[in-house]
């Protein structure tokens, strides 16, 4: 936000047009901007959507093709050959179901790993670890290997870490358990087992026509709700409540070792003051567990019932410009959408250690031919259906609920509000 005024300056100097920010924490964005959307208040003229969200909020927002055909001298193609320079797995995420694009992707938060790799390539600490567990200590790559290193460098004040006594408690891993965003990481781990909340049907042209939770969709939940519970032993004692922030606060700080999915871009630049605050610390960045960490953006879209449709379009055009991608990485607030940088070595190691960058784009290349798959990208109920995601999540990771229950709870939700709010049947 803080970099935001300089650019709205020029874009007033340039335009004519003032632009006023209305800040809302995330947690009350998608219940305050529902409600403009539907209420068609004109509140807005740009509002961020969370790529979920997409679908839901489809008839409220004008697409951009439509924009552009409106108000661009150089029409839809002018549009489109900016656009040739996002990567194609986020432009899907901020596009309905028939695949026109609702927005343009300012902000990436596909998800790695992150880990302390001076710790992992510690020779006192490789050695220790190949005794132990009869394999070469290096970033898990299945579900087996990351239980392991979690359990190996979780210790006790006293113990030691690289040769030298803890001052503190240190733990193996960290995840979002709480109640904010646990699903997006439930996601990451199913789909890494090949595994849907739901599947999609198709007819024999491809529309999609309706939804199915089949037994399969059951068991890999199941199994990726029972793995995940049994992290918390190897998580800090609040991590019921984590949210990404106590996350990075926790890692910054030298007390967790790992976290199985991080946001890349958005948190790994803050969590690499680690760097700065624990002698010779150094993070490392690798794909999650089945290499498909959590996949979206936020994106910018306009609403109908904008007052200034136009200034609207080329606000957003603006903000998310190679330009301004550019400049905020530089500063430190690095949300990297644009394929120029997410693939340029140059920026890998920049001073907020970007190394993290190729590893979301292979994340993003890895999703490619599933996106069109998910229920996050193509259901008009899904905003609603996310919250719902986040709730069974917390209720299974602190014990209200067992997995099996939790996958129950998820079949009825489901039903529930697809049936109510969906504009596609669930099919038998």
């Amino acid at each position: 936000m803080r970099l935001m005024p300089p650019v709205f300056e020029a874009f007033l100097e340039h335009t004519g047009v003032d632009v006023a920010i209305d800040t809302v924490l995330f947690a009350a964005m998608y219940p305050k901007i529902n409600v403009e959307l539907i209420a068609e208040t004109g509140a807005y003229d740009i509002v961020i959507v969370e790529s979920s969200s997409t679908n839901e909020w489809a008839p409220y927002l004008y697409s951009m093709e439509e924009l552009a055909a409106q108000f661009d001298p150089g029409g839809v193609e002018a549009l489109r050959k900016e656009l040739q320079f996002f990567h194609p797995t986020l432009l899907r995420t901020c596009s309905t179901k028939e695949g026109a694009l609702m927005g343009i992707p300012y902000d990436n938060y596909t998800q790695t790993m992150m880990y302390r790799a001076d710790v992992w390539e510690h020779p006192i600490e490789m050695a220790n670890f190949k005794a132990k567990y009869g394999y070469e200590l290096a970033p898990p790559v299945d579900w087996r290997q990351l239980r392991d290193q979690a359990e190996f460098f979780s210790r006790k004040t006293g113990e030691l870490l690289k040769g030298e006594p803890l001052e503190w408690d240190i733990y193996g891993m960290a995840f979002e358990a709480g109640k904010f965003n646990i699903n997006d990481e439930i996601s990451a781990n199913m789909w890494g087992m090949g595994g849907y909340w739901a599947d999609l049907v198709r007819d024999e042209e491809g529309t999609l026509i309706g939804y199915r939770i089949t037994e399969q969709n059951k068991l890999l939940l199941q199994s990726t709700l029972e793995i995940m519970y049994n992290w918390v032993q190897y998580c800090p004692p609040g991590v019921l409540t984590y949210y990404w922030e106590h996350i990075a606060t926790d890692f910054i700080a030298g007390r967790i070792m790992m976290t199985p999915h991080t946001f890349g871009c958005c948190i790994m630049p803050w969590a690499s003051d680690v760097e700065d605050v624990v002698p010779g610390a150094r993070i490392g960045a690798a794909e999650t567990i089945g290499r498909r960490g959590y996949v979206g953006c936020f994106h910018l879209a306009v609403p109908r019932a904008s007052k200034n449709p136009e200034a609207a379009y080329w606000l957003i055009r603006h903000l998310t410009s190679a330009k301004y991608s550019l400049e905020w990485g530089e500063a430190g607030a690095w949300g990297a959408t644009q394929l120029p940088v997410l693939t340029n070595p140059q920026y890998y190691e920049f001073p907020l250690k970007a190394r993290y960058l190729p590893w979301v784009n292979k994340t993003l290349d890895a999703h490619l031919p599933f996106v069109d798959n998910y229920l996050h990208f193509n259901s008009s109920a899904m905003g609603r259906l996310y919250e719902e995601q986040i709730q069974i999540g917390g209720d299974v990771m602190d014990g209200s609920l067992t997995p099996k229950e939790g996958v129950e709870r998820w079949v009825k939700v489901f039903t529930d509000l697809q049936t109510k709010f969906g504009a596609l049947p669930i099919l038998d």
